[in-house]
C-alpha cells in the first residue's frame, strides 16, 4: 500500500507556508528599506567629504552652484549643466551613483538631470526656507542680484567661506530631497517632480520619514520629517512643506541665526522673498514658520 499526504495534509502544510510568509515578507521589507537607508546614509556622508575637500582646495570656500534654464543649459541628456554641482564634483568622486538616493528612482529629462535623466537624492542646504535667500551655504542669488552681471538671466549661488558659519557642528550641507532641478532643501521644493498634488506630494516621502543629513564638520545623522500646510509669506503658494518635525532643527540651515538677507537683493523679483526673508532675520523667519504651520491632511 503506498502512502501519500491526504488532501487535508497538504492544506495544512499550505496554509502554515502562507502565515509564514505572511509574517517574514514584512521582516523582508524592513531590512531591504533599512539597507536602502543606510547606503543613503553613506552617500550622505561621502558627498559631504567631497564638499570639504573642494573647500579645503579653494581656501575654504563653499562651492558655487550654477543653474541655468534656458537654450543653452545642455539639459538631461547631455548630463545636465555644466556648472551644478555634481559636474563640479566629478574630480573628488570620478562617478555618478554616489548621487542616488536608492529610494528615488523616479526620471525626468529637463534641466540640471544626469545623464540618464533619473533624478539626485540629495540637496544642499539654501537655508530654512526660500532657496535665493542667502541663509544657508550661500549668498545671494545672481539672479536676484541688482548688477550683478548675470542679473535676470541665470542663477550662480556663491559659496561662503567656513568662517562664516557661527556653529559648523551644527550647520547643515546635504540632506535627502524631492527637489528638481535645483536640488534644494528648501521645504516647499520638497516634492517629487511630476507631482501635481499635494496628497501625491506626500506619497513619495522616503525612508519612513527619517532623511539622512549631514553637517559641515563632517558628520552625519538623519532627521524625523513631517509634512506640512502653511503659508508664513502670504502668498498661498507654497502650501505644501516637509520640513524637520522638530523645528528647531531648521536653525541649523541658518549660516548665521542673526543674519539679514544682504542688500543687493531685488525685492521686486520674488515677492516670497520679499515678504519673509527679505524683512526678518534667519532665526525669525524659522520663528515664522513654526508658528505658522500645522500639520498637513490629506
Amino acid at each position: 500500500m503506498k502512502k501519500a499526504f491526504t488532501l487535508i495534509e497538504l492544506l495544512v502544510v499550505i496554509a502554515i507556508i502562507a502565515i509564514l510568509a505572511a509574517i517574514l515578507f514584512p521582516v523582508f521589507a524592513q531590512a531591504k528599506a533599512a539597507a536602502k537607508k543606510a547606503t543613503c546614509l553613506s552617500n550622505v556622508r561621502q558627498l559631504n567629504n567631497v564638499w570639504l575637500m573642494y573647500a579645503n582646495d579653494y581656501d575654504d570656500r563653499w562651492v558655487t552652484t550654477g543653474k541655468r534654464y534656458d537654450a543653452q543649459d545642455m539639459g538631461a541628456a547631455n548630463g545636465g549643466n555644466a556648472n551644478d554641482f555634481f559636474k563640479i564634483a566629478q574630480p573628488y568622486v570620478k562617478n555618478w551613483d554616489i548621487f542616488y538616493c536608492p529610494e528615488r528612482n523616479a526620471i525626468e529629462e529637463g534641466s540640471s538631470n544626469s545623464a540618464n535623466g533619473r533624478l539626485f537624492g540629495y540637496g544642499m542646504n539654501y537655508g530654512p526656507y526660500h532657496n535665493r535667500a542667502g541663509f544657508g551655504l550661500f549668498h545671494l542669488s545672481t539672479n536676484y542680484s541688482i548688477g550683478d552681471q548675470w542679473y535676470g538671466q541665470r542663477h550662480y549661488f556663491p559659496g561662503r567661506n567656513h568662517s562664516e558659519f557661527v556653529t559648523p557642528a551644527q550647520m547643515l550641507a546635504l540632506i535627502d530631497t524631492g527637489d528638481d532641478p535645483q536640488y534644494t532643501n528648501s521645504p516647499y521644493n520638497m516634492c517629487e517632480a511630476g507631482s501635481n498634488s499635494e496628497a501625491d506630494c506626500e506619497s513619495h516621502i522616503r525612508h519612513g520619514g527619517r532623511y539622512n543629513v549631514a553637517f559641515v564638520d563632517g558628520h552625519a545623522s538623519n532627521w524625523q520629517m513631517k509634512s506640512y500646510s502653511d503659508d508664513p509669506a502670504g502668498s498661498d503658494s507654497h502650501s505644501w512643506l516637509l520640513e524637520p518635525s522638530n523645528g528647531e532643527l531648521m536653525l541649523s540651515e541658518c549660516y548665521d541665526p542673526e543674519a539679514r538677507i544682504e542688500g543687493s537683493f531685488d525685492p521686486a523679483s520674488d515677492s516670497d522673498i520679499a515678504g519673509l526673508e527679505g524683512s526678518m532675520s534667519c532665526r525669525d523667519t524659522v520663528a515664522n514658520a513654526i508658528a505658522t504651520h500645522v500639520p498637513y491632511k490629506k
